[in-house]
């Protein structure tokens, strides 16, 4: 079933009980074609779909997005999700009239090769574990639900053994699939979930209460399996689905989209407007965590695997090609102000001299870009240096976002002497430095 979902440069900051720091920035895309699915493989990788053909795709933490459309995608096409295997895999699905088609790439989309179609039909998710074994479910058909698996990558399917009969009319919805391993949630419009702990029959069903359309699932990856599923209003489980509750949320509308990562106890949603909505664990409170621009929110994820922070730890799109990005980290790195320094500053560090424990301050500015309207942060380094040059300690090691921070180092464990820090940048994208910059220190005991 097709959803009907009709977000300047800002940034936002919420700082968890994990010292946990998050902004929200907004990237180019160069496109204003309605997005509608997003897939986060691991932060530095990411593919997004859309309407007329649209795909595509980064390298590079989103700072770019390169077209990866067309080869063989008609642009008639509307695509309605999308699952990024690798930086060059990927398989999309959308419908042209009552059909529906799911297309494959093996090289970064200079090719894409039609997989699968299905008249009356409609794909609504497609997942995979590691590179060859592949889930997809799409609408009923014939009075069974579009049910398919694949053990080569996708380029073949196959839907023997996973029948699963339609009931009174129900319907899915695009991207409401969600799978850990094996295990598999998909939702309906009629008030349920089904679920099964293999993938394949037998199917339990899972009952939503007043939440009829679900059309969004996202569950932790560790047992008892906690986590929420999104529609007409929130649900939430404890146990893996064998009980939903609704609770209480922000806001009305459709909840089109819900991520988080296993290592934090955040949440994050989208409905059908510009904002993106966040609550930690145990707390029903959901708050604003970022309002974009222009456009409505379509879908958001989180990245999937290989990630400690950094850059990219969620993409969320809109219907007028907008991306927003995540950036996360946790560390001894603390922000003073979001404010956007107009060049690199490293102070000396106070006090000075000191017994075991000072504070380093330091400013980024935006990286020039092309783009004037594009506000990306370098890579940071800050690095303390023994009197013989030796590195005994580091912080930071990720791209921060413009602003100003400090950063307080204890060096209980290190005798009285002569030290050094260093402020070391580097353009996350090539690599070269921007910034370098050394200071002396001295620690009395």
């Amino acid at each position: 079933m097709k959803t009907l979902i009709t977000v300047s440069l800002s940034m936002f900051i919420i700082v968890s009980t994990m010292q946990a720091q998050y902004f929200w920035t907004e990237q180019v895309t160069g496109v204003t074609t309605p997005l509608t699915s997003v897939s986060n493989i691991d932060a530095t990788n990411a593919w997004v779909c859309g309407n007329n053909g649209v795909v595509m795709r980064s390298i590079n933490f989103g700072y770019n997005w390169a077209n990866a459309g067309g080869n063989g995608l008609p642009n008639n096409i509307s695509l309605v999700n999308i699952y990024g295997i690798s930086a060059t895999n990927a398989l999309t699905a959308g419908y042209i009239g009552t059909t529906t088609y799911v297309y494959k790439t093996s090289n970064s989309g200079a090719n894409w090769n039609l997989v699968f179609t299905q008249p009356n039909g409609f794909i609504n998710g497609i997942w995979f574990n590691g590179n060859l074994n592949g889930f997809m479910t799409g609408d009923p058909v014939g009075g069974r639900w579009s049910l398919w698996k694949t053990t080569n990558g996708g380029d073949s399917w196959d839907s023997t053994g996973m029948y699963l009969v339609q009931r009174n009319g129900e319907l899915g919805w695009n991207n409401s699939l969600f799978r850990n391993g094996n295990e598999t949630w998909f939702g309906t419009d009629k008030a349920r979930i089904y679920h099964s702990t293999t993938g394949n029959v037998p199917w339990d069903t899972q009952s939503t209460g007043a939440n009829t359309n679900v059309y969004s699932i996202w569950i932790k990856s560790n047992p008892p399996f906690n986590g929420f599923a999104g529609g007409d209003s929130l649900s939430r489980t404890t146990n893996s689905g064998s009980v939903w509750n609704i609770v209480p949320s922000a806001a009305t509308g459709a909840i089109t989209g819900l991520t988080s990562f296993y290592f934090v106890s955040a949440y994050w949603y989208i409905r059908s407007n510009s904002n993106i909505y966040y609550s930690m664990e145990g707390n029903p409170v959901w708050n604003i965590n970022y309002t974009a621009p222009a456009g409505n929110f379509t879908h958001i994820a989180g990245f999937r695997q290989n990630f400690s922070g950094g850059p990219g730890a969620i993409f969320a799109v809109r219907n007028n090609g907008g991306i927003s990005r995540l950036n996360y980290f946790v560390e001894g790195v603390t922000i003073i102000s979001n404010k956007i320094p107009e060049s690199y500053k490293l102070e000396q560090n106070y006090p000075n001299p000191f017994n075991s424990s000072t504070v380093f301050r330091f400013e980024a500015p935006k990286l020039r870009s092309g783009n004037s309207d594009e506000v990306r942060g370098g890579y940071v380094r800050l690095i303390v240096y023994n009197s013989l040059g030796q590195e005994v300690a580091s912080f930071a090691n990720e791209v921060l976002q413009p602003g100003s921070y400090k950063v307080e180092w204890n060096g209980n464990d290190f005798p009285s002497g002569v030290y050094y820090y260093r402020l070391l940048v580097t353009d996350p994208v090539g690599g070269n430095v921007v910034f370098s910059d050394s200071k002396k220190m001295i620690m009395i005991k």
